[in-house]
């Protein structure tokens, strides 16, 4: 293994990032030059691919995270994820959460706050 100088990272990004026909490692969308970045274990500083930052951003927080919220097995927990999201992709209960909103009632509710906010600048400079 050889540690990469800091003058060769935006190389190895670009030829990685040919290698995996310009698309991102975790995600597999297309990922331009301007979104890639050198994704590596930071508890081994292992090169593991291009991400798009986004991607590498939520991973990191991830690894980094797991511990304090007692997931021992990020492998196992992210395969689970991956299942459980795609089984769920359409209301399987039948329920909605009680703190869910529908844009239609986000919108209400911001014209009501925005009428009352009117009323009060009205009645302020009618004062």
């Amino acid at each position: 293994m050889r540690r990469l100088k800091t003058t060769e990272v935006t190389n190895v990004r670009r030829l990685m990032l040919e290698a995996q026909a310009a698309r991102c490692s975790l995600c597999g969308t297309p990922c331009t030059a301007q979104q890639a970045v050198l994704d590596h274990d930071h508890a081994t500083g292992a090169v593991r691919g291009v991400l798009h930052r986004g991607c590498n951003s939520l991973l990191g927080k991830l690894e980094n995270n797991a511990a304090r919220y007692g997931v021992r097995d990020i492998g196992t927990f992210t395969n689970g994820v991956a299942a459980y999201l795609r089984a769920h992709m359409t209301n399987t209960t039948g329920l909605i959460h009680p703190t869910h909103k529908t844009d239609e009632e986000k919108r209400l509710l911001r014209n009501k706050r925005a009428r009352i906010k009117r009323a009060k600048t009205k009645e302020q400079v009618c004062e």
